[in-house]
Order: C-alpha cells, then sequence, then structure tokens
C-alpha cells in the first residue's frame, strides 16, 4: 500500500468516526430531551395526574377548614388546590386527619397535602411547606362573663387553657403556661371550655370567629403584645421536586390575586383582627 492510500484510508476512517459519533450524540441527546419533556412539570405532579385525584389531608378548624352538610370536607382553605386540580384535570380528595397526626399521614402518603399547616421548626424537620396561603394572629376564647380580659391575667389565673393537640397554638402556650389541656379537636377543646373544664382556649383567629359566632356566650381576647402569629401554607412530602413546588406556588398566587380567597372569607363572616367588633371581650 502507497503512502498516499494509507492517508486516504485514514481520513475516511475519521470521517466514519465522526458520523457515528454525531448519530449516537444525537440519540443520547434525544433520550435526554425525551426524558426532560416528560418530567417537565414535576415529578410529584406528573404522580398525582397519573392518580387522576389529587389528595389533600385536612384536620378541621371552621372556618377555614370544615364539614359541609353533605358531611365532605372543605373550606376556604382548599381553593388554591381546587384549582391547582382544576388545571391539572384532577379531582380533590379531602382526606379526614387530626391535629396530632396530620404530619404522620402526610409521611405515610395517606394525601399529597396537608392543609392549613402552620409553619413550626418541627414540621419542617419532616416535611416541606409551600408559600404562605395567609397570616393570623392566635387568640384566647373565653366565657362572656370570664373576670379576664387580656392574655396577662388568663395565663397567671393558673386555670387550665385548652387547645387542639399537635397544633402550633399548643405549642406556643408550652412555652408561656404548663396548665395545658390538648384536645383532639378545637370542637371538643370550646366544649371543655363551655363545660367550665377550662378559663380559656387558645386557638387560631378563625376558629374563635367561628366559635364566638355559634355561641354569643363566647368571647374573644386578643394577646397584647401578640403571643403567636399564624403562618398557614401547605405541608407537602420532603422529597418534592423544584418544578412542582414552583406550579403550586403559583397556584396559590393566582387564588390569591384572583381575590377568591378574599370573597371566601367574607362568606363565612371572617373578620380581621383588627374589626372584631362584638367578637371581641372588652
Amino acid at each position: 500500500m502507497t503512502k498516499t492510500s494509507k492517508i486516504v484510508l485514514a481520513v475516511l476512517a475519521i470521517a466514519v468516526l465522526s458520523i457515528a459519533a454525531g448519530f449516537f450524540g444525537s440519540g443520547f441527546r434525544g433520550n435526554t430531551a425525551s426524558a426532560s419533556s416528560g418530567s417537565a412539570q414535576g415529578t410529584f405532579i406528573e404522580e398525582i395526574k397519573k392518580r387522576g385525584e389529587l389528595r389533600v389531608g385536612v384536620a378541621i378548624a371552621p372556618p377555614m377548614t370544615l364539614q359541609k352538610p353533605d358531611g365532605t370536607l372543605g373550606g376556604p382553605n382548599l381553593i388554591p388546590l381546587e384549582e391547582l386540580a382544576k388545571q391539572l384535570n384532577v379531582k380533590l380528595v379531602p382526606v379526614p386527619a387530626e391535629w396530632k397526626n396530620i404530619v404522620a399521614g402526610l409521611q405515610a402518603n395517606r394525601y399529597d397535602f396537608a392543609a392549613y399547616l402552620d409553619y413550626t421548626v418541627e414540621r419542617a424537620l419532616a416535611i416541606s411547606f409551600t408559600n404562605p396561603v395567609y397570616e393570623y394572629p392566635g387568640v384566647f376564647v373565653v366565657k362572656a362573663n370570664s373576670p379576664h380580659s387580656t392574655s396577662e391575667q388568663i395565663i397567671k389565673s393558673g386555670g387550665q387553657i385548652v387547645t387542639a393537640q399537635g397544633s402550633a397554638p399548643e405549642a406556643t402556650l408550652k412555652g408561656l403556661t404548663s396548665k395545658i389541656t390538648p384536645m383532639d379537636s378545637y370542637s371538643n377543646a370550646v366544649s371543655a371550655l363551655q363545660a367550665n373544664r377550662a378559663v380559656a382556649e387558645f386557638a387560631d383567629l378563625p376558629t374563635a370567629e367561628s366559635q364566638a359566632q355559634a355561641d354569643p356566650s363566647l368571647k374573644i381576647v386578643v394577646p397584647e403584645p401578640a403571643i403567636y402569629s399564624g403562618t398557614s401554607a401547605y405541608g407537602v412530602p420532603a422529597t418534592i421536586d423544584a418544578r412542582s413546588m414552583e406550579i403550586i406556588n403559583i397556584a396559590i398566587e393566582r387564588a390569591q390575586k384572583s381575590g377568591k380567597l378574599s370573597q371566601a372569607y367574607a362568606e363565612v363572616k371572617y373578620f380581621d383582627v383588627d374589626n372584631l367588633g362584638d367578637l371581641q371581650k372588652k
């Protein structure tokens, strides 16, 4: 073989290798692009779409989360998730939960979201949180004829204070007094107050308003200075991917800016803490 022939063959070999590399390279890139496209909406969101259901754990705390007359669970706090379910073309499925085990239910994959959940460090070590849905203060509920009209008087009275077990308000009370009686729900907590088994209940403002509106013999005591300020969000699995979280947060923002949340609050007669009127004990 002449020197010229060897050079020609070498050039041809290089050309063949380049074409082959380009072919396989494009194949690999195509597979990567396909995989990216398949997860473009996020693994968490894709799993919800495949299932056809968006499951949300709901612990009752009227008026934000409540049981409707037909027995189903709902309330203003679920509106962003209702809108998200519509966008994903899936069914929203509320799953009954209790405050004392709502995080455990999320970790056990009983539902995809835990509704109306406050930020706490303890919870954040176990799960992740979406952007806030709304904020509110913690307040006391007392009998209208109670001699206590301030948070300081309530705490110094030495009487038992009831609250919902596993709730963020309960954690706040533990730093203020040892006279705490946790109940499995706010409805049972207020029943204990009505039965004179406690001097006060400590709850989130929406829950307190709902109770005082249902029973005129109850009044709200707003702590000054504030004892607790709640930031309500949705609890989600700690393993949630960033793209899915972004989509969920957009759904929350759209529900807020569309006015749907404000309208829902008005429908359930939820008032800002500065506009409680006769609901507040003076």
